[in-house]
């Protein structure tokens, strides 16, 4: 295949990630910290668990016992969890424990309630192929004090947020929230409450970027219009946008078109052009800039370009701007369930939706091109068909991006 004299994809992704740098952290409260990104290392402040913790309802005894066939036992107390044992547990005793409950040291074996009979005022045990620890959760099993539990970069999931509760972490510091401002350009586009006219038709591209955008808790996404290919009021708005965002992302206005402004636009604002077109399809004339610490992206005005292009490199750049530890989208190795084809030198992007229950990824069938968001809304991803190849068969492993993964 001929070379295309685009800049590639890969040095294309490379030069939008070295070109963003993450926003300063903020604390906020445990709760409210959920779904944010952790700017600071979480270690353990004791032993997790800190004492060894009984695993089940049972009855715990020495192994030394059991081991010499001893099978009846005499109870001398219970022991909740929360509570801690203060008598003595002499030989031939045990103590009915729940669980949680903290094992005294002197105990190493403790047998579940369902293995256990009450026998004449005794408590029979089942002894046969016990060990030592059995049904005992042991200290510092999960993490020794000082371990670190949670790496800065890492998205504050709720698991995530009970291993910070565990250790006390009432206050984290996180990224604060990335301030992005969505444009959409283009004469024929009215806002969908709208009736639009013959010729025109209704503003998708925003509503699906604020929409995404919107999902994300550490965004903030504002929608700051639809210009309709004047270059004054594009001028205008966008630099207002840029006085009070970290990010403005455009969709349309950036081919070759007499009325694609945006590039000549961003120039009179001083944003800097680091590359415009990509050797990809859909999503070729690309352009993205930086402005300062801010960054631009001016995505082709086709649906389905303006999904893949900010899925590829404007999602990639806000996490490297949020301080997420590896940036890159999340990449699944999947078999074809069908043939996938392409007619051009360029890194495709073509929408699949997963098969097999997920076990495989097919190309949507009715996929009519970039233009088409209706197929694209059948999707659960993307699927790459490298530069090098024509043709993809059913059962290759192919890189699949879904859609809503982080």
């Amino acid at each position: 295949m001929k070379k295309t004299g685009l800049t590639s994809f890969f040095d294309a992704l490379h030069l939008v990630l070295s070109n963003v740098r993450a926003v300063e952290p903020v604390g906020r409260s445990l709760l409210s910290a959920a779904g944010f990104v952790l700017r600071e290392d979480i270690r353990a402040d004791r032993h997790l668990p800190p004492f060894h913790r009984s695993a089940m309802d049972g009855y715990a005894v020495r192994l030394s016992e059991l081991a010499a066939g001893k099978t009846l036992f005499r109870q001398v107390g219970t022991l909740e969890a929360g509570s801690a044992w203060k008598g003595k547990v002499g030989k031939g005793d045990c103590l009915k424990i729940m669980t949680g409950a903290p094992v005294p040291g002197m105990l190493d074996v403790v047998i579940q309630v369902e293995q256990s009979r009450l026998s004449g005022g005794m408590v029979e045990l089942a002894g046969p192929g016990v060990c030592k620890f059995l049904n005992i959760h042991r200290m510092g099993a999960d993490a020794k004090k000082g371990a670190l539990l949670l790496k800065k970069g890492a998205v504050l999931s709720p698991r995530n947020i009970a291993v910070a509760s565990s250790v006390g972490a009432v206050r984290l510091a996180v990224s604060r929230p990335i301030r992005v401002a969505v444009v959409s350009t283009g004469r024929e586009l009215v806002p969908a409450a709208a009736t639009p006219s013959p010729s025109g038709i209704r503003d998708s591209n925003s509503p699906f970027l604020m929409a995404r955008l919107k999902t994300i808790p550490w965004i903030n996404a504002s929608f700051a219009g639809i210009v309709k290919d004047d270059p004054r009021k594009l001028e205008t708005i966008l630099a207002a946008a840029l006085e009070k965002n970290d990010m403005v992302i455009l969709s349309g206005g950036v081919s070759m078109g007499d009325a694609d402004h945006t590039p000549a636009v961003l120039e009179r604002l001083r944003v800097k052009n680091i590359f415009h077109k990509s050797a990809i399809r859909p999503g070729k004339p690309i352009w993205f800039g930086t402005s300062g610490k801010k960054a631009v992206f001016g995505l082709p005005g086709n649906p389905v370009s303006v999904g893949a292009t900010f899925h590829e490199f404007a999602l990639p750049a806000l996490k490297k701007m949020a301080g997420i530890s590896d940036p890159h989208v999340r990449v699944l190795y999947l078999p074809l369930g069908a043939t996938a084809k392409k007619s051009h030198p360029l890194r495709e992007f073509r929408v699949a939706r997963l098969v097999d229950g997920g076990a495989a990824v097919s190309p949507v069938e009715t996929y009519q091109g970039s233009g088409d968001f209706v197929s694209a809304s059948q999707s659960d991803g993307l699927i790459v068909i490298p530069e090098d190849r024509c043709e993809m068969p059913a059962r290759e492993i192919v890189e699949f991006h879904p859609w809503d993964m982080p």
